[in-house]
């Protein structure tokens, strides 16, 4: 008997009887890996043991045709079908004008998914009668020639493969297991090969439950069950198998979705929901599924929420290798040594880190050659001579040092440029030059010190491709030009599929929305519902049209209209099947409303105004920390005015903070959604460098303080590069302690590190001032506060030394500049009157002290380009 039930809530409830009063050697179909492991958990957790029952996919039913035919042939990589695919093009499109510049990376991914297809659907184009637009023959003549190079090199791409191993059971030449019944469940629709698995299916067995998400005004729905109607199977409709719903929780009475003003506060919110369900015992975490319809949208934002709030997290995520931050650099990199001179690739490349590894400031390049048009990049060698005759004419120090910077990274580019070569070669050659590129930059040699775990996973499949290469395309001895090397790269790169998953046991699931369909979650958190992508945007591109879909006869070409349909179908038996808590924000990098599906089911909107004060008695982290310092509430009510924290007390580096924008200022004052920064690495170093130069002060033997260094070096195993730290260390302190004793410096005193605290402190317009000195020198009785700075400041930046002469007033103050020739400074108080600049200063730090109690003085006063580098570009917006 073989029915087909049409539900409109699905969950694994549906399977339970797999095992239990099921027969010996049952099949079950169903559309997702993800779906079968929670199964087999479910099955297990039940029967303690899986009994003879096979759970696949339909990919999974076909394994023994596939090894069959993989034993005479082998899989071609994807680097390889790149490279064919390309070269086939070039030769079918070789003097045709129509054609010329068509072969972009774009192009050639689009050719091979339309290939694919072709495969997938065991299209045959070889009758004569068969014809195509003009535009789009070249599509049949590849896809015959791609085809006659495998099948002649005993090769097969994945869609190859599938199609052969279909073939093999249509021509009776392998068969299914003999199974006694079969269930298929959760399918919204089925693929080209999918439906020809699936007729072979019913030929074999007999008993089979079909078990489908249908809604009679979907058309996809009233397809689906035509189609399977049509294999003999006989409609049963939801109400007439009561039965299968009694074990599935009613959704509730009147949904509802919340819409928060951003994406921040919406997971802000999503977790005090998850937290206030686990503290109630209504799910576990590993029974709760949050679902985003765009994962790559949430995924970061989620995880460093969930890490805030110790909540575990499983999400499962591939990334294309070309969208990898490093690639786009190393792309950008070829591109300007192989292609014509570009002024703005040229600045972002000269100033990355992988080659700005002196840190050099490049803004005194990039501000001249600004408004200069320059063509050739000869012209920035001339430009930098000009500089450097006006520096050296001025006498400029800090600048001529930066300077010098500039151009030892200058000339290191220009060296690569030159020597890149770029006469059309093999591609091996190509990959072989690239190489060697990385390897004079010295990114393969330091690429293991590097703390990226993002960069660690693109080197290493960025070498692999380098490698392989040497292998893998071998046998393309033909010669391309720079342009189509590049192209090729790109294709390659973008085919190259990354795992970026985060997988912890008993987590929480982070899924998109059509693989939650089937499952047995106790609640479901649907977030991101904004109209942008729910439904799904069509990224068809311009190959993959509906002209071109009736012209080769491809049905997996789809329309927006099923893509909406579909979705819609996913979307309504989540509804139907779990407990939901559903929101979308409101704004995410401009305006979005809410997502269609909203209306289509008339579910209500509750708008939630809401700041980060928390609005009951279950904080989040981030409340927590903004509420640290603050005895208020928010009821969820919008306020006109917002009560301020009594300040009483100001730390030196706050102070600092609030002069170059007092945004950031009541943020870290607050503790309000930033951690604090780590700190530990650059005190660890500091630690050292104190201890040396107290070791040195003390007379003791360089190889005694060299061995100190060595032992205490904490952060690198690499014995030469800790024996350069230390030289370097040890060089620096000498130089410092040179200077102290020039100045007659007895003693050498570290503060404010570890548990050692030393404050000084002032009354400043009704405000307690603290200064926090880094160490005490002491010359005859007199002890002096000291300060470590990387290097002299320019006169509008208030630092903890300008802050120690003017507003503390003391009379000596001492500095270490790490990277200043002038290591060790006393500065004496005089008696001089204070210039202009430092009075305005003055006075706009005690009209600011002044209004601290007043809203309005944390709301974003400077421009935006300004405020973006205060790293809370995201609250400003919403001021």
């Amino acid at each position: 008997m073989k029915r087909v039930y049409l539900l409109q809530k699905l969950n694994l409830s549906l399977l339970d009887d797999a095992q239990h009063d099921a027969q010996p050697n049952e099949l079950i179909v169903l559309p997702r890996r993800f779906v079968i492991n929670k199964l087999k958990e479910r099955l297990v957790e039940k029967n303690r043991v899986l009994f003879d029952t096979d759970i696949f996919t339909f990919d999974d039913l076909i394994t023994p045709a596939k090894n069959e035919v993989l034993k005479i042939r082998k899989i071609i990589t994807r680097e390889q079908e790149v490279l064919v695919v390309f070269q086939l093009l070039k030769s079918i499109f070789k003097g045709k004008t129509s054609f010329e510049n068509v072969l972009s990376y774009e192009f050639t991914n689009q050719v091979i998914y339309l290939l694919n297809l072709m495969f997938l659907e065991s299209k045959d184009y070889s009758q004569n009668n068969f014809e195509l637009a003009e535009n789009y023959s070249f599509l049949k003549e590849l896809f015959e020639k791609y085809k006659e190079y495998l099948d002649q090199n005993n090769l097969v791409n994945f869609s190859y493969l599938q199609d052969l191993a279909i073939k093999l059971f249509e021509e009776n030449k392998l068969e299914f297991k003999d199974y006694s019944c079969a269930k298929i469940a959760f399918f919204a629709d089925f693929r080209h090969d999918q439906k020809r698995i699936l007729k072979l299916i019913v030929n074999r067995i007999t008993d089979i439950e079909v078990y489908i998400p249908f809604f009679d005004d979907i058309e996809i729905c009233i397809e689906t069950a035509k189609f399977l109607e049509s294999l003999g199977f006989n409609i049963v409709s939801g109400t007439d198998k009561k039965c299968l719903f009694s074990s599935l929780d009613s959704p509730s009475c009147q949904l509802k979705v919340y819409s928060y003003p951003n994406i921040i506060l919406e997971i802000n919110s999503l977790v005090k929901e998850i937290k206030k369900d686990i503290s109630e015992r209504k799910a576990d975490f590993d029974k709760i599924a949050v679902v985003v319809p765009s994962v790559e949208r949430y995924k970061d934002a989620l995880v460093q929420a969930f890490s805030e709030e110790m909540l575990p997290v499983n999400l499962t995520c591939q990334k294309s290798l070309i969208e990898f931050g490093f690639i786009k650099f190393v792309l950008e990199l070829l591109e300007f040594l192989g292609g014509e001179f570009d002024k703005k690739n040229f600045e972002r490349i000269v100033s990355h880190k992988f080659l700005n590894t002196e840190n050099a400031d490049f803004e005194i390049l990039f501000s001249k050659i600004k408004d200069i048009s320059i063509l050739e990049f000869e012209q920035i060698e001339l430009i930098l001579e000009e500089i450097e005759f006006f520096a050296n004419l001025y006498a400029f120090d800090d600048v001529i040092e930066n300077l010098t910077k500039v151009q030892r990274v200058f000339n290191r580019i220009k060296r690569i440029k030159n020597e890149y070569d770029k006469l059309p070669k093999p591609f091996v050659s190509w990959l072989e030059n690239t190489k060697k590129v990385f390897e004079r930059l010295g990114i393969t040699k330091h690429a293991e010190f590097v703390n990226d775990i993002e960069f660690v996973k693109a080197f290493y499949h960025l070498n692999e491709i380098f490698k392989k290469g040497q292998e893998d395309f071998k046998e393309f001895d033909s010669d391309f030009t720079f342009e189509e090397f590049l192209d090729i790269f790109k294709t390659i790169l973008s085919q190259k599929m990354v795992d970026v998953s985060i997988n912890i046991l008993s987590g929480i699931d982070v899924l998109s929305i059509q693989d939650v369909v089937g499952s047995d979650y106790q609640k479901v958190y649907l977030i991101g519902l904004s109209d942008d992508i729910l439904p799904r945007l069509n990224s068809e591109g311009f190959l993959r049209n509906m002209r071109l879909k009736e012209e080769l006869m491809l049905d997996e070409i789809k329309d927006f209209d099923y893509i909406f349909q579909k979705d819609l179908v996913h979307f309504r038996a989540v509804l139907n099947s779990y407990d939901v808590y559903m929101s979308y924000p409101r704004y995410y990098q401009t305006e979005t409303n809410k997502s269609p599906f909203l209306e289509l089911e008339g579910i209500e909107e509750v708008r939630v105004l809401k700041s980060y004060m928390p609005s009951d008695d279950k904080l989040t982290y981030r409340e927590y920390k903004f509420i640290k310092n603050a005895d208020k509430e928010d009821d969820g009510k919008a306020y006109t005015c917002a009560q301020i924290p009594e300040i009483t007390q100001i730390k030196d580096r706050e102070l600092i903070e609030y002069q170059s924008c007092p945004l950031k200022f009541a943020f870290k004052k607050f503790d309000v959604d930033k951690k604090e920064r780590e700190e530990k690495h650059f005190l660890s170093n500091l630690q050292l460098l104190f201890s040396c130069i107290q070791k040195i002060l003390s007379s003791k033997a360089p190889q005694e303080i060299l061995d100190f260094l060595l032992y205490n070096i904490r952060y690198t195993h690499n014995e030469p590069v800790k024996k350069l730290a230390a030289l370097d260390i040890m060089q620096i302190s000498l130089e410092i302690v040179e200077r102290m004793n020039k100045y007659g410096v007895e003693e050498f005193n570290p503060q404010n590190m570890k548990d050692r605290v030393f404050v000084v402190r002032k009354m400043f317009e009704g405000v307690e001032l603290q200064l926090f000195p880094n160490f005490i020198v002491k010359i005859d009785d007199q002890e002096i506060c000291g300060f470590v700075k990387a290097k002299i400041s320019s006169e509008k930046e208030i630092d903890k030394i300008w802050i120690a002469n003017y507003i503390f007033e003391l009379d000596k103050v001492a500095a270490i500049y790490l990277f200043e020739k002038t290591r060790f400074v006393i500065y004496e108080k005089t008696n001089a009157s204070l210039d202009k600049l430092t009075q305005e200063i003055l006075s706009g730090l005690k009209e600011g002290i002044n209004k601290l109690g007043e809203i309005e003085t944390y709301k974003k006063a400077q421009s935006v380009k300004n405020c973006f580098s205060c790293e809370y570009s995201h609250v400003c917006l919403l001021f």
